[in-house]
């Protein structure tokens, strides 16, 4: 029966993380950023809208936006 050790196991992970992260990011992103394949759950949206909504709101209170007629706006960004 073969022995295992968990050091030396994790150890070579760690050493070879970043050769096998730039590999994998070569051969599956290439030069261009994946494009999204499924689509957002119900959950995920509501979350999303609600983190939208807040940073918005924060926004107006911190005075980044600022409203030049009633069609357009500037927003402020840091």
């Amino acid at each position: 029966m073969r022995e295992f050790n968990a050091d030396e196991f994790f150890k070579e992970i760690d050493e070879k993380q970043q050769e096998v992260n730039e590999q994998a990011y070569k051969l599956f992103r290439g030069d261009q950023r994946k494009a999204r394949v499924r689509p957002r759950d119900e959950d995920e949206q509501r979350c999303l809208d609600i983190i939208c909504r807040e940073k918005w709101l924060r926004a107006i209170s911190e005075g980044k936006v600022r409203y030049i007629n009633d069609r357009e706006l500037d927003y402020f960004v840091d």
